[in-house]
């Protein structure tokens, strides 16, 4: 009894928020324009795939230098999708208000409500599913604590390996890559440090110069980013790739300089065309030369 008088209660309000609105004399504001959702749904789908990003950097998926060129694009298409929701939102705000509606338009309402009145009575006779739905975020929320727990705690265990032995080159790049892995600009500062002091300590590592570049390009701060890259650079150890690799990355995310973006990324591609990223050099140097 009290299922039926809740679905009844349902029907109800279902219906009068529909036709409602419809009466003689009332005029309400015109729904959202599709283009305003369409752009809010670019949006969200943009930040779901930053957070894939960050998901698959923390399983061990991308490398550092694939990871800041997926960030980095991630991002790119992120503000992107932000500026055009912004602009479709002041675009329905400046919308004239829409005519009464006309008897089709009640018509279409009226069936709209049926099918509404419909859906909830078939609904209420389905199984809930939402404790199972909600217990499994939970699970994956209390995932991700426990893997950020694991990580502070790893963090806490190396600085005082370190305390012990400030040279300790394998300590110093484990302290790296458990920062990297955090997502505050804080870890990206810390993690700097640590490569800072691994590169004192082994000036021909080359992977750690390319983490720094990459922590420097998460960051945002293009400047150190070329300035680690012109050191790299200039180390015999290094891989003419990479070098190629985080030239063109630098110039177009951090210089907007096109030109040798391209140049970079085609140097790349000579080097490297079988390396799982040339896909994504390729989409890179397309945006570079297509750049104004």
């Amino acid at each position: 009894m009290p299922e039926a008088l809740i679905l009844l209660l349902a029907l109800v309000v279902a219906g009068s928020a529909v036709l409602l609105p419809l009466r003689p004399g009332s005029a309400s504001p015109p729904p959202a324009d599709d283009d305003l959702e369409a752009a809010a749904l670019r949006h969200r789908v943009a930040l779901e795939a930053l957070r894939d990003v960050e998901a698959d950097r923390r399983a061990g998926s991308l490398d550092d230098a694939s990871y800041a060129a997926q960030l980095a694009e991630a991002e790119s298409r992120a503000a992107d999708s932000r500026a055009a929701r912004t602009r479709a939102a002041l675009g329905a705000g400046r919308a004239a208000a829409a005519p009464p509606p006309s008897v089709r338009g009640r018509t279409a309402a009226a069936v709209t409500a049926a099918v509404i009145g419909l859906a909830l009575f078939v609904g209420s006779l389905v199984p809930a599913t939402g404790i199972a739905n909600e217990t499994t975020v939970n699970e994956g929320l209390a995932a991700v604590r426990d893997a950020e727990s694991a990580r502070q705690e790893r963090i806490a265990e190396l600085r005082a390996e370190l305390a012990d032995d400030p040279m300790d080159a394998g300590a110093l790049s484990e302290l790296a890559d458990a920062h990297l892995a955090g997502t505050s600009t804080d870890d990206l500062a810390r993690a700097a440090v640590a490569l800072q002091l691994l590169i004192s300590v082994d000036p021909d590592r080359a992977d750690a110069y390319e983490r720094i570049m990459a922590a420097y390009l998460r960051a945002g701060d293009h400047a150190n980013a070329r300035a680690a890259w012109s050191s790299y650079a200039e180390r015999p150890s290094a891989d003419p790739a990479e070098i190629a690799f985080f030239d063109g990355l630098i110039a177009l995310r951090g210089e907007d300089d096109p030109e040798r973006a391209v140049e970079a990324f085609d140097r790349f591609l000579e080097l490297a065309s079988d390396d799982p990223r040339a896909p994504m050099i390729r989409g890179l140097r397309d945006e570079a030369a297509s750049a104004p």
